[in-house]
């Protein structure tokens, strides 16, 4: 199924009301509401913010919230179903990061875009497998948004879609953010996986099982995850390992600028 441009992304409600003075099944009729997508633009720009939203709504496509951090984006969340979440990672109160690991596990079905306007990676992988997950790198204007949302919700609809993002997503946006943290992430019933990250730096990586490298290879084998975000512990995995930066820039087909 394809809801390109025309079509609008609009799903159809069906409603009852009563007929004046009819009390049986035959006095009532049945209407149809047509109900947009909602999409959730998260950025502390509030210019940016108000662009992007007065160009989305003349396509007269879309439903538009606007949040400025990552705690008013989910308090939205809260009573609102969103199709599509657009978020910056640098923002006050809540990052992106954070924002994205906080969906992954209360909100998993929404489609997740990326922007940013660092510079230090070109992040090349937008679409894997049956996740559905994309980054859009500032400058951009509400036309390249628009097309980015399209081609998003397309694929929904084609694909067996599985909710949460995958680990290769996922954890080159710490590396971006030189966040130091410890993450953990689960896939299904029975995967859990811890990360140490200390400025953006990996520093080790464990399953129930395995430990570095080949802890690694595994989980960069897992579908898509849900993740939290926690400080580092006392003691952990200190210093840089090359190897498991290797594996997640490959993973990731992350191309350092300049290489």
């Amino acid at each position: 199924m394809n809801y390109g441009a025309a079509s609008g992304h609009v799903h159809c409600r069906e409603g009852i009301i009563n007929r004046p003075g009819k009390n049986s099944d035959c006095g009532k009729i049945r209407i149809f509401t047509m109900a947009k997508d909602k999409i959730l633009i998260v950025d502390d720009d509030v210019r940016l913010l108000t662009r992007l939203k007065n160009g989305l709504m003349n396509f007269g496509q879309f439903d538009i919230l606007t949040a400025m951090h990552g705690m008013q984006a989910l308090a939205i969340l809260r009573s609102t179903r969103a199709a599509i979440m657009v978020t910056d990672l640098e923002m006050p109160k809540m990052d992106g990061v954070e924002l994205l690991a906080t969906v992954t596990r209360d909100y998993p079905n929404i489609l997740c875009i990326v922007t940013t306007s660092l510079r230090n990676h070109s992040l090349r992988k937008k679409f894997q497998g049956d996740s559905l997950f994309s980054y859009i790198n500032k400058p951009f204007d509400h036309i390249r948004l628009h097309g980015e949302i399209i081609t998003m919700l397309d694929c929904r609809d084609e694909i067996n879609f599985r909710p949460g993002i995958f680990i290769t997503a996922m954890l080159p946006l710490i590396n971006l953010m030189q966040k130091s943290c410890l993450i953990e992430a689960t896939a299904g019933a029975n995967k859990r996986a811890i990360f140490y990250f200390d400025n953006g730096v990996i520093s080790g990586v464990r399953t129930a099982d395995m430990n570095g490298s080949s802890a690694m290879e595994e989980v960069l084998n897992w579908g898509p995850a849900q993740y939290r975000l926690k400080p580092l512990p006392e003691s952990y995995p200190s210093g840089s390992n090359t190897a498991l930066t290797k594996m997640m820039m490959l993973g990731a087909e992350i191309i350092p600028k300049g290489k």
